[in-house]
């Protein structure tokens, strides 16, 4: 347990009869950045809301720290901080107030409070903001603030649940760089997300889930290098072509993925494709097909046999 941040074992939350998590099993190290990733609905939050003691699981066993989340809530609360999806900032109080404030807190003097949350503002490029009332920011500008005052915290252990929706890709990737920075530097921390890229581009961990459940838990490459096809291509769907001789592909309407083992095959099939077929993209494969194809165990994908 020595390394270990975070462990969920048949974790389950109820609500009214409807099973909110039916299943998550996960471990997340010390010092990584562990990704859990799935789309809206799969139960990432309710699991991240256990984790950080809101809620009490109905069922199974769950550990941050080592302590248990039901019987050693407070202990846990202390050493750990969370960015939910629905923070509130004050309305009338600015970004330097708010990180200062919400340092201050958690037990940091006022002056010392004060030169971090300048040092923050830095670090996520708010410094023209930072004396504007919260009424006055957009969506993203306040997102950052909020991801801002969770990382000055210091804990040991931080959730950010869904910290870069809304945010432009420029602003995505700032934020990107100093959540990296401070795992380098040494933090634990457990980042939801139902962005594929943004999950291969930061995770050492990806944990997918679907439906309540776990699926798989490994590094973002192992997951891509587990499907049976390395290269896909995005065309233009013409009734001129026959998909299933082409083999496995997915159906998005106008459009077809077709996968292949190698490049090589993949030159092949855009010179059998007619020529007057749009081609849109040739390139590897991702986490999101990764994600598709292991959800599914392959159904996803139309005539998924490699051979």
């Amino acid at each position: 347990m020595g390394d270990i941040a975070i462990e969920a074992r048949d974790l389950g939350k109820k609500f009214n009869g409807v099973w909110g998590v039916k299943s998550a099993n996960f471990t997340a190290k010390k010092k990584e950045l562990t990704v859990l990733a799935g789309p809206n609905g799969a139960g990432k939050t309710t699991t991240v809301r256990i984790l950080t003691t809101f809620y009490k699981p109905t069922k199974g066993k769950a550990e941050v720290l080592g302590m248990n989340v039901v019987k050693e809530y407070r202990e846990i609360r202390k050493r750990i901080a969370y960015l939910p999806q629905d923070y509130n900032i004050p309305w009338e109080v600015t970004p330097e107030e708010y990180i200062t404030w919400t340092l201050v807190i958690r037990g940091y003097s006022i002056s010392q409070a004060k030169k971090e949350a300048k040092e923050w503002i830095e670090l996520l490029g708010i410094k023209e903001i930072k004396d504007k009332p919260s009424r006055q920011l957009s969506g993203g500008e306040q997102r950052r603030v909020a991801v801002a005052a969770t990382l000055a915290t210091g804990a040991e252990v931080i959730f950010l649940d869904e910290p870069t929706v809304g945010l432009d890709p420029e602003i995505k990737q700032v934020v990107w760089k100093v959540i990296r920075d401070i795992v380098v530097s040494g933090a634990s921390i457990l980042l939801t997300t139902h962005d594929m890229r943004e999950a291969q581009v930061l995770a050492d961990k990806v944990v997918l889930m679907n439906e309540g459940i776990t699926i798989v838990e490994d590094e973002p490459m192992k997951l891509i290098r587990s499907l049976p096809y390395q290269h896909k291509i995005i065309i233009e769907k013409t009734e001129s072509l026959n998909f299933d001789e082409l083999g496995p592909h997915i159906d998005l309407g106008d459009r077809v993925i077709l996968y292949t083992k190698t490049r090589s095959e993949a030159v092949d099939m855009i010179k059998e494709i007619n020529p007057c077929t749009k081609i849109f993209s040739m390139s590897y494969v991702e986490l999101e097909d990764a994600y598709l194809y292991l959800i599914s165990r392959g159904d996803h994908f139309v005539n998924r046999s490699p051979n």
